[in-house]
């Protein structure tokens, strides 16, 4: 059986080229039906899809649109283009995108049932192949998986048959690691979906890393991930946390469950691998936290002084994502006078915290544009931060660093909003002060709900509540600096008629009190 979507604005259409098909290939087809690109791409989305009909004038998102959306997310798909439109612009974006065929109306029967023959071969092939594939990847990973749990056990239950190891670093053929280990614990993990649950995490950590992973040990399993020698220590510590913070992300996301992360030192030799793994086990038992990541170098400062704000470091992370530029200034300033309080008159501890912040903000504003910068630019930031004695010179050379990392996030997103998200941020914008609802939004762009919650996620980096929210919060920052106004009339001018539920969510999000934050100004 093959699925197949019929999309075009007109029933007649859709009806015709469903009598077409059926009549050709009875019984092989189930067939979807779309009267917008919009609800194509929904259906595409929820269902899996073998070959698409797509027009391309379609009210709300186009043909073009919602092909381009269509591929991002299920490229396999075949889509064959029929339309009146026949201009060479339509059929070049088309061709650029990837379409299997390019039909104008008028077609007659014989041509799409020519075409769609041709479509159901290309399907049976691209499954003949999967199948394949799928067959002699199980039988590789069902040998990996048992070497890969040997090795792991090899190195946290050390014996003396060297031997052992070097055998298997030529299995998988590593040289003179560099490595640290990972120990993962998963909470509420019920003994039904043990298996289904391990399996996951092997799928998601494998994907994200160069990394042997062993078995799953009650709730735990430990992860053996090397590292690139060329890096210097500074340098392998950011690329360690940036890396631990997105997997963490993903892996919550995708499992469903609160996951604990040790993370341990890195180590130059293998034999000092059972401490090094007792290492990233003394992190992970730490904290009582289900949900946290805990580095074993932060848990020896912990001992010594205050621990570092985690919880403002990832704030500022997410606020610098979303184009936050003054919750960003705050959350900076108060890492900054945690170091001041810590590590008094100390500048090296300073320039390695804030090299470390600055090189996070690079890697997340490069998984957004992909050209901003680069390792030369972040060895020479290093070099900069290092030559730098003064610790107020220092804090504006980060922070104007940030800030631009910032602006590349900011005018790349808005570079590829598409209309339907940049009239819906219009609309939200002009209309702050009043209740606004996603599905009155969704109304307005002429979508459905699901699709535009989907794409406005996709598209401005936080959902519809998120985006509300914060820039709510942004319009109350600008109307406190008229001092004349008061406090309950910058709530209700912000969308809050309650203004003690304004006053708490303004210092939830900013850390400050609205008075407290007119105070600064």
């Amino acid at each position: 059986m093959y699925r197949v979507l019929l999309a075009d604005d007109e029933q007649i259409v859709i009806d015709s080229l469903g009598f077409i098909l059926e009549r050709n290939f009875p019984g092989q087809l189930e067939f979807f039906s779309a009267r917008s690109g919009g609800d194509a791409v929904e259906i595409c989305q929820n269902n899996k899809i073998d070959i698409a009909f797509m027009d391309i004038n379609m009210p709300g998102l186009n043909g073009i649109e919602a092909i381009k959306s269509i591929k991002s997310f299920s490229p396999a798909m075949l889509i064959i283009v029929l339309t009146a439109f026949d201009r060479f612009e339509y059929a070049q974006q088309a061709v650029n995108l990837g379409v299997y065929e390019y039909l104008s109306k008028p077609v007659n029967r014989g041509r799409i049932a020519e075409t769609m023959r041709n479509a159901l071969s290309q399907v049976d092939i691209q499954r003949r192949k999967q199948l394949s594939e799928i067959q002699i990847r199980e039988k590789l990973d069902s040998v990996v998986n048992i070497v890969e749990s040997d090795f792991i056990y090899s190195l946290i239950f050390p014996s003396d048959k060297t031997g052992d190891i070097e055998s298997y670093l030529d299995f998988f053929n590593i040289k003179d690691p560099l490595y640290y280990f990972l120990t993962f614990e998963v909470a509420d993990l019920q003994d039904g979906a043990r298996s289904q649950t391990y399996l996951t995490l092997r799928d998601i950590i494998s994907s994200a890393a160069s990394c042997i992973i062993g078995p799953l040990m009650r709730n735990r399993i430990v992860v053996f991930v090397t590292v690139d020698r060329s890096l210097s220590e500074q340098e392998a510590q950011v690329e360690i946390r940036s890396f631990v913070r997105t997997l963490h992300s993903r892996i919550t996301t995708r499992l469903g469950h609160k996951v604990k992360i040790g993370v341990g030192p890195v180590e130059p030799s293998l034999a000092r691998s059972l401490s090094a793994y007792n290492e990233s086990l003394k992190a992970l038992i730490s904290t009582d936290d289900p949900n946290a990541v805990v580095y074993s170098m932060d848990c020896a400062a912990q001992q010594s002084g205050g621990g570092y704000p985690a919880d403002a470091e990832k704030k500022l992370l997410d606020r610098a994502l979303a184009g936050d530029l003054q919750s960003v200034h705050s959350l900076f300033a108060s890492i900054c006078s945690w170091l001041h309080q810590q590590f008094p008159g100390d500048m090296s501890v300073e320039k390695g915290k804030l090299f470390e912040l600055l090189s996070l903000v690079r890697h997340q504003t490069r998984q957004v544009q992909s050209r901003f910068g680069g390792f030369s630019v972040w060895k020479d930031s290093w070099k900069q931060i290092e030559s730098i004695e003064d610790v107020f010179a220092l804090e504006k050379l980060v922070l104007s660093s940030i800030d631009e990392c910032i602006g590349v996030i900011i005018e790349h997103k808005q570079s590829r909003m598409s209309p339907i998200i940049i009239k819906a941020c219009t609309i939200i914008n002009d209309n702050l002060s009043r209740d606004i609802s996603l599905e009155e939004i969704s109304r307005r762009v002429e979508i459905s709900p699901f699709y535009f919650s989907k794409l406005f996620k996709e598209e401005t980096g936080e959902n519809f509540i998120e985006y509300v929210t914060m820039a709510r919060v942004q319009k109350a920052k600008d109307l406190l600096r008229d001092h004349s106004r008061s406090i309950k009339e910058i709530s209700a001018d912000s969308g809050y008629a309650d203004p003690n539920y304004f006053s708490k969510l303004f210092k939830k999000i900013v850390g400050l009190t609205p008075t407290e934050y007119r105070e600064t100004l």
